[in-house]
């Protein structure tokens, strides 16, 4: 049976996050596996992940959105989490950007089993994959071992692709990244669809 339109976009656009993670060191399968006593971190994001859309389904072109705005700038590095007067996440692109509290929803339930291990870029990853997948995405599996960023600012959200730029620009601003002109309509589609969601 053919995959649907919107399962093949939502799937596509979990795979355009493993271009986009750019973090030192390796990343593995199962990186928590036995780090974290018997718990299993994937689980108890999923777990929170899953209450959230189950309340709200546009929490997965939120989160997917998020995940893009993190990685763009910096690498898959939670820097959008940070607070602060000059942070990203209080950067003009990411003004609009929600999901924040199903992260630290799914941080605090990680913590309480399993504290001081689990990066939140990790968290974040997860949870994306984990909504691509509720809303009728493939699952796909995700390498974990992210290092959460200590510095956020502002000024650097100038590398995300405006949402008035041309199509040549926003090709190129892709390409800076390792991304095709697909990968481009894939998560520019998303966002569309998480602005609308937002909006209406």
């Amino acid at each position: 049976m053919a995959m649907t339109n919107t399962k093949a976009a939502a799937l596509a656009v979990g795979f355009i996050f493993l271009n986009l993670t750019c973090v030192l060191g390796g990343l593995q399968y199962g990186f928590y596996d036995g780090k974290c006593e018997t718990s299993d971190v994937e689980a108890i994001v999923r777990n929170t992940v899953f209450s959230e859309f189950l309340v709200d389904q546009t929490i997965a072109p939120a989160l997917i959105r998020m995940h893009f705005h993190d990685c763009f700038v910096n690498g898959c590095d939670a820097s959008i989490l940070l607070d602060g007067h000059n942070a990203e996440k209080t950067a003009p692109p990411n003004l609009s950007v929600r999901g924040f509290d199903v992260i630290d929803a799914a941080k605090a339930a990680v913590e309480g089993v399993c504290p001081g291990v689990v990066s939140c870029a990790d968290i974040i990853a997860i949870a994306t994959r984990d909504v691509v997948a509720l809303s009728g995405g493939g699952r796909y599996t995700v390498q974990t071992g992210r290092r959460d960023g200590l510095v956020s600012l502002a000024e650097n959200t100038i590398v995300l692709p405006a949402p008035n730029a041309s199509v040549s620009s926003a090709i190129h601003t892709f390409a800076s990244k390792g991304l095709t002109a697909t990968d481009m309509v894939y998560l520019s589609g998303n966002c569309f669809t998480e602005f609308l969601s937002h909006v209406l």
